[in-house]
């Protein structure tokens, strides 16, 4: 379980996160949503350990939190299969297990016919499930996604929205995942997080079989997005 209890992060003298405080629990999956600089990011790496508060507490008994960033991050000199194993024999696995874990996630996203491929020879879409695949990989307790499918167009964000979760269930992993796209938080989240001026206020879900109260919510929090972005200066 990670808890957060009255946090506040600050940027020089301005807060970034102020008064935020929420449970997540294991196997939860919690979508954040906010404006550019609203702290999303910086949510994200507090809770990776990247960044510490400056006043409140944290606690969390997850042991294997993974972040995954908006851009793959891939070695471009590295084949697909070593940038997902390379991170495995770092954490000590053979060079034949971190091999066999590598190709079945490859599997799992849909790759392993391009394990031997570079980089640069992959479409966003594909470099994006790679590094889900590395993710997945390194088996964590908790999956940190920091808008990892913004640059995709919205069919493809789908996709890759629908494979995590399958990956998310397999696993059993909770996860924190922040985006601008409510509809996309729908397809993945059980409950979520607007963050407005650093604060947090909780949504929980409909049940995912419940696709137009899904829906309604999210089209009332995009318009609230939208509302907010307007009135920023």
């Amino acid at each position: 379980m990670l808890e957060l209890s009255h946090v506040q992060v600050l940027f020089g003298q301005k807060p970034v996160l102020q008064d935020l405080s929420f449970t997540l629990k294991a196997g939860q999956r919690l979508g954040v949503l906010g404006p550019s600089g609203e702290g999303k990011s910086t949510l994200l790496r507090l809770v990776a350990g990247l960044l510490k508060p400056d006043s409140g507490q944290l606690w969390s008994e997850f042991l294997h939190p993974v972040l995954v960033f908006q851009q793959p991050r891939l070695l471009p000199w590295r084949s697909v299969l070593d940038n997902v194993q390379i991170p495995l024999r770092a954490q000590g696995l053979s060079a034949a297990q971190a091999k066999e874990r590598a190709l079945y996630w490859l599997a799992q996203v849909e790759l392993a016919d391009v394990a031997q491929s570079w980089p640069g020879e992959l479409s966003g879409g594909m470099a994006q499930r790679v590094a889900l695949a590395r993710a997945f990989a390194l088996q964590p307790d908790l999956l940190l996604l920091d808008e990892p499918f913004s640059a995709l167009d919205p069919a493809l964000r789908n996709s890759l929205a629908q494979v995590c979760l399958r990956c998310l269930e397999e696993t059993g992993a909770a996860l924190l995942y922040v985006s601008h796209q409510p509809r996309e938080l729908m397809r993945v989240a059980d409950s979520c997080l607007l963050l407005q001026k650093g604060q947090g206020q909780l949504f929980e879900l409909a049940s995912p079989g419940d696709t137009a109260a899904r829906e309604q919510l999210a089209d009332s929090l995009y318009a609230q997005l939208l509302s907010q972005e307007a009135l920023t200066p």
